[in-house]
């Protein structure tokens, strides 16, 4: 220990001089019990909109205005920046749009089932070159004109795979050829056409397995957006609690400076009238040189502490020439003595964790794909039919005696026969579906087999590994979330027993550096001595600090790990769900 002279006068300016530290308000420890956490309500199908409007900030949590140049000053509670920030988080922003896309999917699948509709119409104007008489037509050429028209509904009924068309065709034709007896003839024609396969398709078609498929997307699409919602909570309250302890260690680093630059202060006016020498006045700049430094750095973390809570909160608000400044209002020393079991917490944990419930629905879809290509491997035997009608019209041309072609067939009757098939294009079909109706049908059976069938059978083998591997990833997640769960109630359990230790540890270093006060005053120590212990109470309260940061992010790393920190912070998925 350093002597000075004298000492009883330095250690009189010294007690008035040097501001007493702050004292610490302890924490409190109050018994609460978890109770078991509910299921998280079941997926249901997203509900898109079709427009996505701006968020809009919440009125409680606006910042306050202020004059050009001047920074703005947002105060916000923990709550509200959760709150605020399922509305304005650009990763929600982004996932928050996964089921709605995976709605569409389905109703996409869903549409592969919807009859199709088509209909046509031709006109043609065909001349053939006349090499015979008989041929007819005006000079050298045959003319026919012919309009054709159509329209037809095809489609698959769900589930079984089953394929129909039914299609309706009509025909006018007008035609120079001499044999033709009606100018001009109708012809029209009913059918239906079915394909029922009973083994290749049947019950595992593409689109049925298409649209269970996507079923299935729908849910782990709902699970994604509640784990993104898990986990931008999670990494708000780290954020905030950072930028609590942040404000913290700025705060402490600005008292230590002004407890150095009065001791400096008080140096310099000593050394004017010789009671210290120039060495005092050089350790004392020193001191007041690193505490500055020190400043400086807390400064710049407790600005990026502020831009990283801003970034998870306000999202887009977060702009280059940004003066907002936040404050979290919470008070971090109110700490509750959590008791944390970690069977409970697992047994939670794989009730409530949307990466199991994801992990399920993609072991479903591997099984649901693995069924399908069993199916693939069967020989096709599909049952075919159709069933239709005909008809026929037109205007009968009238018989002339003096036709060569009507002399050749008889010459004509007298008097002529009543018409045998109707005159009116819409008259040909009145006959559909009726025993007079000129009907037809045919039914068979298709069968094939691919000779070796090596495709079907690699793609089997593909689908029976890729559902093996999601079954071993559903294994190593229940395994790692095991881990996470222990590890989460160790950290909550070591993070009561650091704020204890960190309690008693600030108290000792207040108690030494009052008794180095008191060693100062006695002229049994000096300047540089009392600023250590200053230093070494400033780490302590640091370490508090700390030590209330970890507690709390070990809070919210236990109950993300368990699933429950939705429900504990009051978030509901349904209500964030919807597009902004």
């Amino acid at each position: 220990m350093r002597a000075l002279t004298p000492a009883l006068l330095l250690a009189t300016c010294l007690a008035i001089a040097l501001p007493s530290p702050a004292q610490e308000t302890a924490p409190t420890n109050g018994a609460a019990a978890e109770a078991p956490a509910p299921a998280d309500p079941a997926p249901a199908p997203a509900q898109a909109a079709e427009q996505a409007a701006e968020a809009q900030p919440v009125e409680a949590a606006q910042p306050a205005q202020a004059a050009d140049g001047e920074p703005q000053v947002m105060r916000l509670s923990l709550a509200d920046a959760i709150r605020r920030g399922m509305e304005n988080n650009l990763d929600v922003a982004i996932v928050r749009h996964g089921p709605a896309i995976a709605d569409y999917d389905h109703r996409m699948a869903w549409a592969r089932h919807e009859p199709v509709l088509s209909s046509g119409f031709t006109y043609a104007s065909t001349e053939t070159p006349a090499s015979s008489p008989l041929q007819g037509g005006a000079g050298n050429f045959q003319l026919d004109r012919t309009q054709d028209g159509n329209a037809g509904l095809a489609g698959v009924v769900p589930v079984l795979g089953w394929r129909y068309n039914l299609r309706y065709t009509g025909r006018s034709l007008q035609s120079t050829q001499p044999f033709q007896d009606y100018q001009p003839q109708y012809t029209t024609n009913l059918n239906f056409e079915g394909t029922l396969p009973l083994l290749r398709g049947f019950l595992w078609g593409d689109e049925w397995v298409q649209v269970r498929s996507t079923g299935i997307g729908q849910g782990i699409a709902f699970e994604q957006f509640r784990q993104q919602l898990m986990d931008t909570v999670r990494a708000i309250e780290t954020a905030y609690w950072n930028l609590a302890a942040r404000a913290k260690d700025l705060a402490v680093a600005q008292k230590s400076l002004e407890t150095a630059r009065a001791l400096l202060e008080r140096s310099e006016a000593q050394y004017e009238v010789g009671l210290v020498s120039r060495v005092a006045v050089v350790e004392a700049e020193a001191g007041m040189a690193d505490r500055e430094f020190r400043l400086i750095r807390a400064g710049n973390n407790h600005e990026g502490a502020q831009d990283r809570l801003i970034n998870l909160v306000l999202g887009a608000r977060l702009r280059p020439g940004a003066r907002l400044q936040v404050i979290a209002e919470d008070d971090p020393s109110q700490v509750r003595n959590l008791q944390a079991d970690e069977k409970a917490a697992a047994a939670k944990a794989f009730e409530l964790r949307p990466e199991l419930a994801i992990s399920r629905n993609r072991i479903a879809q591997q099984a649901l794909l693995l069924r399908s290509a069993r199916n693939q491997r069967l020989p096709q035997l599909d049952v075919v039919g159709s069933y239709g009608f005909q008809g026929l019209g037109g205007a009968e041309i009238p018989c002339d005696p003096n036709s060569f072609f009507d002399q050749m067939t008889g010459g004509c009757p007298d008097p002529p026969p009543p018409p045998a098939f109707p005159r009116d294009y819409s008259d040909t079909h009145d006959n559909f579906f009726s025993a007079a109706g000129a009907g037809r049908w045919s039914g068979g059976v298709v069968f094939s087999l691919p000779l070796g069938n090596s495709a079907a059978r690699a793609r089997q083998h593909k689908r029976r590994a890729e559902l093996l591997q999601a079954r071993a990833r559903a294994a190593r997640l229940s395994q790692s979330i095991v881990l996470e769960v222990r590890g989460a109630v160790r950290g909550l359990r070591s993070a009561l027993e650091g704020i204890e230790a960190a309690d008693r540890r600030v108290a000792a270093a207040r108690e030494q550096l009052r008794a180095e006060q008191v060693r100062l005053e006695l002229g049994e120590s000096t300047p540089f001595a009392v600023l250590e212990r200053e230093e070494v109470l400033v780490d302590a309260e640091r370490q508090h600090t700390g030590a209330l940061q970890t507690y709390h992010d070990s809070v919210s790393a236990l109950d993300r790990a368990q699933g429950t920190i939705l429900r504990d912070r009051g978030v509901v998925v349904e209500e964030a769900l919807p597009l902004r």
